[in-house]
C-alpha cells in the first residue's frame, strides 16, 4: 500500500471514530439526564439533583483516581505520601467554606447542620475495624462504589457484605452507645468558627508536613500534587482534592449536611433482608428507633440522600469509564481474594456503623464540620490499615 493510500484509511478511520465516539458520550449523557428525570417524578426535584451531585462526585473520584485506601497504603508500604497530602488539602479548604456556612446555620435557604459525633470506644473500635477491612478488601466506601462503575465485579460483592456486615452492626448498636462514650467537642463551639478553621488547618498541616517528611527522607524529594496522574485520566490529586471540597459545599446546600456513603448501607442491609423474606423485627433494635433511620426505613431507597448520591456516584463512574478506556469488565477473582472481600467487607459494614461512617462521613465530614471526632477517627483507621500493611509485607518477605 502506497503511503497515501495509507494515510487516507487512516483518516477515513479517524472519521469514522469520531463520530462514533461523540454518539456514545451523547447517548450517555441523554441517559444519564433520562434517570435524573426519573428520580425527579418519582421522589422530587431535591432527589434528581443528589443524583447529579452522585454523578459528579463519581466522575471526578474516577477521573482523578482519588483514593483513600490506597494512598494509605502506599504510604505505609511505600513511604509515598501523594494521596494523604491531597487529602489533607482537601480538609483544609472544606473546612474553610463549610464551617463558616454551619456557623450561619443555613446554605441556599436550606437549613444545614454538622457531624458531631461522641468520642469513646465505638468510635475508635470502628474506626480500627474499617481501616483493617479498607486494606483486605483494597477499598474504600467511596472507591466501592465508583470502582463497580468502573467494571470490578470484585466491589459488587464487597458491596453487598457491607451492607451485611452494616445490618449486622444495628443490632449491636445499642450495647455500643452504652460503652465509654465521652462528649463531642466541637471546635466551633468552644473556640468560634475562625478558631476551628485554624485549628484544622493546623492538624492538617502538621499531617501534611509528616509526610511529605517521611517520603522525602526515603526518596530525597516529594511528588508534586499538581502532577498528572499516569494512572487516571490526565488530573492531578490537587484537582480531585478541589472539586471534591467544593461538591462536598454543594452537598450541604442541597441535602443539608455534608456529604455520607457509609449511611446508606444499614438501609440497603435492612430492605435487603426484607426482600428476602427475613422478619428481623427491626423496630426493636436501638439503631431503628433514630428518627432519621426510622424514617428512612419507612421511605423508599429513592428517597434517602446517601442511597440516591451513592447510585449516581456509581453510575457517573460508569459514564465516565465509557467514554474512556477507563472501564475494564473484571469477572475473575481467586478463592483468596474472594475470603478477603467477604470478611473485609463485613468489617467494613460494622466498622463503619457504630464508628459513625466511613472515610467519607466520618474522616471528611466530621474534620469540616468542626468535630474532633473526624481526627480521632482517622487516626484510629490507619492505625487499622498500616496492621494489616505490615502484616502483609511481613509475610511477603517470610515467603
Amino acid at each position: 500500500m502506497s503511503v497515501e493510500a495509507s494515510i487516507a484509511t487512516q483518516s477515513r478511520t479517524v472519521l469514522t471514530a469520531k463520530p462514533t465516539a461523540i454518539f456514545k458520550r451523547v447517548s450517555l449523557l441523554v441517559l444519564m439526564a433520562l434517570g435524573a428525570w426519573l428520580v425527579s417524578a418519582a421522589a422530587g426535584q431535591r432527589q434528581a439533583l443528589l443524583l447529579l451531585l452522585g454523578y459528579a462526585l463519581g466522575a471526578v473520584l474516577l477521573y482523578t483516581t482519588f483514593s483513600f485506601s490506597n494512598g494509605w497504603r502506599r504510604m505505609v508500604s511505600e513511604r509515598r505520601s501523594l494521596w494523604l497530602r491531597a487529602q489533607m488539602v482537601m480538609l483544609v479548604v472544606g473546612s474553610a467554606i463549610i464551617l463558616p456556612v454551619l456557623a450561619d446555620g443555613s446554605l441556599w435557604g436550606t437549613s444545614v447542620s454538622a457531624y458531631i459525633r461522641p468520642l469513646g470506644a465505638s468510635l475508635i473500635v470502628g474506626a480500627f475495624i474499617f481501616g483493617v477491612g479498607m486494606q483486605l478488601v483494597g477499598s474504600c466506601a467511596s472507591g466501592f462504589l465508583y470502582n463497580s462503575g468502573g467494571g470490578q465485579i470484585k466491589m459488587l460483592l464487597a458491596l453487598v457484605m457491607f451492607a451485611i456486615g452494616a445490618l449486622l452492626a444495628t443490632a449491636h448498636y445499642g450495647w455500643w452507645m452504652t460503652q465509654v462514650n465521652f462528649m463531642p467537642i466541637d471546635w466551633s463551639s468552644l473556640v468560634g468558627v475562625w478558631g476551628a478553621i485554624l485549628i484544622n488547618a493546623t492538624i492538617a498541616t502538621g499531617f501534611y508536613l509528616l509526610f511529605s517528611w517521611i517520603e522525602k527522607r526515603r526518596y530525597g524529594r516529594i511528588e508534586p500534587l499538581w502532577r498528572r496522574q499516569s494512572n487516571g485520566l490526565g488530573r492531578s490529586l490537587l484537582y480531585g482534592a478541589l472539586t471534591l471540597a467544593v461538591l462536598n459545599v454543594i452537598t450541604l446546600g442541597v441535602a443539608g449536611r455534608p456529604w455520607s456513603v457509609a449511611n446508606a448501607f444499614p438501609l440497603w442491609g435492612a430492605k435487603g433482608s426484607a426482600w428476602l423474606g427475613f422478619d428481623l423485627d427491626l423496630d426493636f433494635w436501638d439503631y431503628w428507633t433514630q428518627a432519621a433511620a426510622e424514617r428512612a426505613l419507612s421511605g423508599g431507597l429513592l428517597d434517602d440522600t446517601s442511597s440516591v448520591m451513592n447510585i449516581g456516584i456509581v453510575l457517573g463512574a460508569l459514564a465516565v469509564a465509557l467514554m474512556t478506556t477507563r472501564f475494564n469488565l473484571r469477572w475473575r477473582i481467586s478463592v483468596s481474594e474472594t475470603t478477603a472481600t467477604v470478611v473485609g467487607g463485613l468489617m467494613l459494614g460494622y466498622g463503619a456503623t457504630i464508628g459513625f461512617g466511613c472515610n467519607v462521613g466520618a474522616f471528611f465530614g466530621g474534620v469540616v464540620s468542626g468535630s474532633l471526632h473526624g481526627w480521632v477517627w482517622f487516626v484510629a483507621a490507619f492505625s487499622g490499615t498500616s496492621l494489616v500493611v505490615l502484616l502483609k509485607n511481613a509475610k511477603t518477605a517470610a515467603d
